[in-house]
């Protein structure tokens, strides 16, 4: 008995999981989500912190015309965006101190602390004109037959590269000639009071998890689920160590693409529960298709916004998701990266509301949604899921290539 539950520790908590385990992992619990409450989005709520903030200073940000006095009516049970971001901080924390591996991890160099800068204020300043992320506007919107998210996820890869180009050019850390200093050795009883110490807190979070559930069950009936959901994210990117913004910079940059492959089987997986989703909401012939289709707008704002949004994601070292991930983990640059997300996040999406909507060579407004583009459901799935294979096999032979090189 002992050994089996040592076996399920190693496999569930204490070892790594494979990326495409944890993609699908995240996959489920998002149609899990998208079936019970809204689609997962992480940048949505930015915008909103980074309003209230500013309402702090003595800003009244309210009256902008993008808040419209929604600052006010603000309510963080209430909001699912917000729930989900901070449960992927509490998801990762849990998956760290579960395993006894949680601990801060600082800064070694400046460029750290200007790579986290600039790169999380472009991720914030692309998602205010996409305006979504990596997620909502992509991860999200391609499941949910909307060309809009193959258009993210289009000019997000070219983004990467660039990014990739970028940050090995002025952002890599020097090499350092110089002898580390050595670490601490940490004696059995210290490193069993450690393990004790992180695994304790580790079940403390999940305890209170329980009792905010059941404290909120009356006010925000969907709160706990939610915190659950994202802290169920949270834990499985974090135990897989999978990264979207790997999946897009590793196929060039080190000719790598088992992330790829992970993200684009996570796809497929989406895209037959999101099928689910949307037949039973619309209807096999589309009967009950709203006047507005489901999805993001397409448009010049939508490549612009994803291309600098994959720039700044190799320079704060993650995507909107892995930011908060990161934080979970302990890392201060992701911290710093976040705070900037914030700022470029609160000062893109004037420029949305106010420029970019206003303009018709930067915003068409017009949806397009793949089932009612390609004559229903069914050439829509299945159109969608060749293309996802295709993708994965020409990804496949890419890295083949590269090692045989």
């Amino acid at each position: 008995m002992e050994n089996k539950k040592t076996v399920y520790y190693e496999t569930l908590i204490k070892k790594e999981w494979s990326y495409t385990t944890g993609a699908v992992v995240m996959a489920i619990l998002a149609v899990m989500l998208a079936t019970f409450a809204g689609s997962w989005g992480v940048a949505g709520p930015l915008v909103t912190w980074g309003g209230k903030f500013l309402t702090l200073l003595g800003v009244n940000a309210d009256s902008w015309k993008m808040y419209q006095g929604s600052l006010a009516k603000y309510r963080f049970l209430n909001n699912q965006g917000s729930l989900t971001d901070v449960a992927l901080v509490f998801g990762a924390m849990i998956s760290c101190l579960l395993a006894a591996q949680w601990k801060i991890r600082g800064i070694k160099s400046i460029r750290q602390v200007w790579a986290a800068i600039i790169g999380g204020f472009l991720m914030g300043f692309g998602v205010g004109i996409s305006p979504g992320c990596n997620i909502g506007a992509m991860f999200s919107s391609i499941p949910a037959f909307s060309l809009s998210g193959w258009i993210f996820l289009a000019f997000v890869f070219l983004g990467a590269l660039v990014g990739g180009k970028v940050f090995a050019q002025w952002f890599l850390p020097p090499v350092s000639h110089e002898r580390r200093a050595k670490r601490k050795n940490l004696s059995p009883e210290q490193h069993r009071r450690n393990r004790t110490i992180q695994i304790g807190a580790g079940a403390a979070l999940i305890a209170a998890w329980l009792v905010f559930a059941l404290a909120t069950r009356e006010a925000a009936p969907s709160a706990g689920f939610m915190l659950f959901i994202g802290m169920g994210i949270g834990y499985a990117l974090q135990r897989s160590r999978f990264c979207f913004t790997a999946a897009y910079r590793d196929p060039v940059l080190t000719g790598s693409t088992k992330m790829t492959k992970a993200l684009l089987i996570a796809l497929a997986a989406s895209t037959i529960g999101f099928a689910g989703i949307h037949i039973s909401r619309y209807g096999a012939d589309l009967s009950k298709l709203p006047e507005t289709a489901p999805g993001g707008a397409v448009g010049l704002h939508l490549v612009m916004g994803s291309f600098i949004f994959g720039i700044g994601a190799v320079l704060a070292g993650g995507c909107a998701c892995g930011i908060f991930v990161r934080v979970g983990e302990g890392s201060i640059q992701s911290l710093i990266a976040l705070a900037f997300f914030i700022a470029g996040s609160t000062i893109g999406a004037p420029l949305m509301t106010n420029v970019v909507r206003k303009s018709p060579l930067l915003y068409s407004g017009k949806v397009v949604y793949l089932p009612q583009l390609l004559g229903g459901f069914g050439p829509a799935i299945l159109i969608q899921l060749l293309v996802l294979l295709l993708l994965w096999v020409a990804a496949d032979r890419w890295e083949q290539h590269k090692l045989r090189r």
